[in-house]
């Protein structure tokens, strides 16, 4: 899929909005997959997966950042989020 710069200035902009809400929109969003994808939950073995956790509104706020951070950077996601990536392949 190839993006237009308007489509890219429009993305830009909505990931921008996500601001101070990061961490309610992650926690929420990832809410929302366990709720939907139960098996997800045996990927955070460690974790308290309660609603209102500590460590779910901590990793979403983490996964909500770099969904902006890929966002910034459409040009070369790849290239933004590649520490991300080899966090994950450890």
């Amino acid at each position: 899929m190839v993006l237009s710069p308007q489509d890219k200035t429009n993305v830009k902009s909505v990931f921008g909005k996500i601001g101070g809400q990061a961490e309610d929109y992650g926690a929420e969003t990832l809410e929302r997959m366990f709720a939907a994808y139960p098996q997800t939950k045996t990927y955070f073995p460690h974790f308290d997966l309660a609603k209102g956790s500590a460590q779910v509104k901590g990793h979403g706020k983490k996964v909500a950042a770099a969904l902006v951070e890929a966002a910034n950077h459409i040009d070369d996601i790849a290239g933004a989020l590649s520490k991300l990536s080899d966090l994950h392949a450890q």
